[in-house]
């Protein structure tokens, strides 16, 4: 059984108001501070082939083969090139390494960091502590640790067959399949300060901070209430529709429900946190060496291609 909340539904909303405030600001001040857009030498790929670019301020650029004007749409990660001579030309571009780093940090502190200071907060206002209110942290290890961790090691293969057949029916539907754009960050992700801080937000604060809300808050609160199954429901409901991926709805709704459950079986907060950083880190591997593997299996056939066309 999950520990009684020492906080009512009312100090809850506060908090998630604050958090909602704070988060915007975060993102007003970042838009401000570092306006987006490439400014600079930057390498874009164009009908497959990596060209560098040089950006200038006033949205103006020069390339090889001549120069022209762009317009970047940072939430599309897409650049528009309108070359003085031809037509103009849409190339995917995910900013500059300092918008992504700039991003991860503003997500980092604004969103995830937040959130946990703000539930400490919450706690030191009810005059409780982590234990009455979470549960136990270190011990039994199997029931907190090992398990959940196996438990999160367990649910990958079912998420992507759920994926697989939400993302097939919503084709037939006749949706366009879309990546999410974190997804996208991974896979496209090389310089090694971005990777760390991706590892540290995907892996570790992302877990914490989304137990914190939606299984430490929510489900609590909403149990507290007398509603046990309604906040296994409504957090897991919540927890999938934040991700903002149709693909994805069913089976983060029902790995949000199995946390839920997971906290009430074990009673500690702990057990939920770390089969979703179990499960993130798996995917967040497979991503990476998915996009690495493809990539060199590419340059591969490139590479047999040029063989034949030469020995021809």
């Amino acid at each position: 059984m999950t520990p009684r909340v020492p906080w009512t539904p009312a100090d809850v909303l506060q908090i998630l108001l604050i958090w909602i405030l704070v988060v915007l600001l975060g993102q007003l001040a970042f838009a401000v501070l570092m306006p987006h857009g490439p400014i600079g030498p930057e390498q874009v790929e164009i009908d497959g082939n990596k060209t560098m670019l040089t950006f200038f301020e006033g949205g103006t650029y020069e390339a090889p083969g001549g120069k022209g004007k762009f317009k970047f749409e940072q939430a599309r990660n897409q650049l528009i090139l309108e070359p003085d001579a031809g037509d103009p030309i849409t190339v995917e571009f995910h900013g500059t390494l300092r918008d992504r780093i700039g991003i991860l940090l503003t997500n980092l502190v604004c969103l995830q960091c937040s959130m946990v200071a703000l539930v400490f907060l919450l706690l030191r206002k009810s005059k409780s502590h982590w234990r009455a209110a979470f549960g136990p942290i270190g011990r039994p290890a199997f029931r907190l640790w090992l398990g959940p961790a196996l438990f999160g090691m367990g649910f990958v293969l079912p998420a992507f067959g759920l994926h697989y057949i939400s993302q097939t029916v919503l084709v037939q539907l006749g949706h366009e399949p879309v990546v999410q754009e974190a997804v996208q960050m991974v896979m496209t992700t090389e310089h090694p300060v971005e990777v760390g801080l991706q590892v540290v937000s995907v892996v570790i604060m992302a877990p914490i901070a989304e137990e914190l809300l939606f299984r430490g808050l929510l489900f609590n609160t909403i149990k507290k209430s007398g509603y046990p199954l309604a906040g296994m429901v409504i957090s897991a409901a919540l927890f999938a529709l934040v991700h903002g991926s149709l693909a994805l709805m069913l089976p983060l709704f029902i790995m949000g429900f199995a946390l839920a459950w997971l906290y009430e079986r074990s009673g500690s907060l702990v057990a939920p946190m770390v089969m979703h950083a179990t499960f993130n880190a798996i995917n967040f591997t497979f991503i990476k060496l998915s996009h690495i593997l493809s990539r060199l299996l590419n340059e591969v056939i490139n590479w047999l291609q040029s063989l034949t066309e030469n020995a021809g």
